[in-house]
């Protein structure tokens, strides 16, 4: 029988961690996945969270947002969300508004980034901190004015972050 010292396994151990520790490229993980981030990104996706600015949207205007991503690179994004709109004198109308915008996705920076171009212009970069299966977080920059949500006018200064559960 082969006896394999402590040494031996110390060594095997750090280094299968330096390994496995490698393979996380998102902030948020996961640390190890067998599906590619393709695969993982393909499909319909719903935004639990929309924080602009430090406010969810979702809570905010009664948000609902609907992702859906192909394999061939294209997406289709749908929202509805409420809009208030108080005039000069002070009268306040909410109004329903809802958008669906098509467009062209690719990965970016070493698959760390996805830009999104709009059909109908514009651009934006989603930057990946969680991406499995079935979670998808990332902070975006928007380019111009922003074609998802127009009403709530969010540009590069506007700080957005989206959380989503796949459908």
């Amino acid at each position: 029988m082969v006896k394999v010292s402590n040494k031996v396994l110390l060594a095997g151990g750090l280094a299968t961690a330096i390994g496995i520790s490698g393979c996380k490229k998102y902030e948020d993980g996961p640390m190890f996945s067998l599906l590619t981030k393709k695969q993982r990104l393909t499909g319909e996706w719903e935004a639990k969270k929309v924080i602009v600015d430090g406010v969810n949207q979702i809570n905010q205007n009664n948000m609902e947002l609907e992702l859906e991503f192909d394999s061939d690179g294209d997406f289709k994004l749908k929202s509805t969300y409420d809009y208030t709109y108080t005039n000069y004198y002070g009268q306040t109308t909410t109004y329903t508004y809802n958008n669906q915008v098509t467009g062209d996705w690719e990965f970016s920076n070493d698959k760390e980034e996805i830009e999104l171009e709009y059909d109908e212009g514009g651009r934006e970069d989603w930057e990946i901190t969680r991406l499995t299966n079935k979670e998808l977080e990332a902070d975006i920059t928007v380019y111009m004015q922003d074609k998802l949500f127009p009403e709530l006018e969010l540009d590069s200064k506007s700080d957005v972050r989206i959380e989503c559960e796949k459908q």
